[in-house]
């Protein structure tokens, strides 16, 4: 630690008080977001407490710290900081990420923090102006995580908004029905649609499109039976239900892992970049993700997960697969098909099983699918870097605020700007 950081108590640098009640039918919409335990729960018409603030659970979700820029409601499950004594709230806010709540929950059936407790914890802390370069650099690693974030964003809409053109509302046959030339679309990919439509079942498709099976245009694979005692701590990933979280990432946080001799022993089930994953068992079923990969560690498909082989000529990953599976009126037919009396799930025969308006030709697919590769290839690099930053982030956030680590000239190492007062 640094010298120039001052040993006080918590309750000495910052004042914790409880949220307010606000019962639902109490609230009118607006723009205030009302902060809970675990974070923005609703949006309001009236503030009770003037920004910025720095919020945590008090109940339930506890060791979540939220920072809110502008005017808020805290809701009565969240403790937030009514006085900050003249300390950067952004400082703060990354301070109490730090701090151990386990060690002041009172141990009932619901989880819960004792802020008297808290405000006893002995703690230090640097002056203002080191507080202010020290939520400086972290908030500039976040804000580049967000940013990526953000990215990966417009690229999964501008992906959906493309399928939804071609194989929802079907706008290229539409125009060449009308007489028109298709705008923006290359005459070679045009010309595969067709230029009128025939009644089905349901509603209007495009001539000689029908339902088919997703089965026709990928296979899916389920994982490996692994025991429970071939898991230990370190290793390669092995990706389980609870690894799909269901915004079309898999996260590692709980992962279990396998060592290297169980790996080369089940490398059929090795995952690769872009592999796409559904889960097919449980509260996540039909929930789908991308594999990202890094260089130390290599994941591996457990059972009751199931990945996506393509049949599409010339295609190594199906997105389209991925796409379509993402809308509601796809996922509730896994829903549908799921089975099990104790717990739903469906099988791969199931998953090839769904129904969807598709062409005659499939080289409107074929097309669609080289079309929005590179926006997933680029997601995938996106996720990279969000990994590596968070990692970063995560490593120097404890040092940082503690005064292991010093902080000469460590914005330029990490390439961040200069800081501007």
């Amino acid at each position: 630690m640094e010298s120039s950081w001052k040993k006080c108590k918590l309750g000495d640098i910052i004042t914790l008080k409880r949220g307010f009640d606000l019962p639902k039918q109490d609230r009118k919409s607006g723009s205030i977001p009302l902060v809970s335990s675990s974070g923005i729960s609703d949006y309001i018409n009236v503030a009770k407490i003037k920004g910025p603030g720095v919020i945590t659970g008090r109940t339930g979700t506890i060791g979540i710290i939220h920072f809110i820029e502008n005017d808020y409601w805290p809701h009565n499950t969240a403790l937030y900081v009514e006085d900050f004594n003249g300390n950067d709230p952004l400082f703060i806010y990354y301070f109490l990420k730090t701090l151990d709540y386990l060690k002041f929950s009172d141990k009932a059936a619901v989880p819960g923090v004792n802020r008297n407790h808290l405000h006893m914890e002995d703690v230090a802390i640097p002056d203002l102006t080191m507080q202010k370069r020290i939520s400086y650099i972290l908030r500039c690693l976040d804000k580049k995580i967000q940013l990526l974030q953000e990215m990966n964003q417009t690229l999964e809409s501008i992906a959906q908004a493309l399928f939804k053109s071609w194989f929802v509302d079907f706008d290229p046959v539409r125009v060449k029905a009308e007489g028109r030339v298709p705008e923006g679309l290359d005459p070679e990919i045009a010309v595969l649609f067709p230029d009128e439509f025939e009644e089905s079942k349901m509603r209007l498709v495009p001539k000689r499109w029908k339902s088919r099976k997703l089965g026709e245009i990928v296979s899916v694979k389920g994982g490996y039976a692994y025991k429970s005692s071939v898991f230990c701590e370190t290793g390669n990933p092995v990706i389980k239900i609870k690894n799909i979280v269901g915004d079309g990432t898999i996260s590692l946080s709980n992962a279990d892992y396998i060592n290297n001799d169980q790996s080369k022993r089940t490398d059929a089930f090795r995952l690769v970049d872009g592999d796409i994953l559904i889960a097919m068992t449980g509260a996540t079923i039909g929930k789908t993700g991308i594999i990202v990969t890094d260089n130390d560690m290599v994941p591996y498909l457990n059972q009751r997960v199931a990945k996506f082989i393509s049949k599409l000529r010339n295609i190594d990953k199906c997105w389209f697969a991925f796409i379509v599976l993402q809308n509601d009126f796809m996922f509730n037919q896994v829903i549908n098909l799921a089975s099990g009396s104790a717990q739903a799930n469906i099988s791969t025969t199931g998953i090839e099983s769904i129904l969807l308006i598709l062409p005659d030709n499939l080289k409107i697919l074929e097309k669609f699918n080289t079309a929005i590769s590179p926006l997933f290839l680029s997601w995938i690099e996106n996720q990279k870097q969000i990994k590596l930053l968070s990692i970063s982030r995560d490593l120097l956030l404890p040092r940082l605020i503690s005064g292991q680590l010093r902080m000469t000239q460590f914005s330029n190492e990490l390439g961040l700007e200069n800081e501007e007062n």
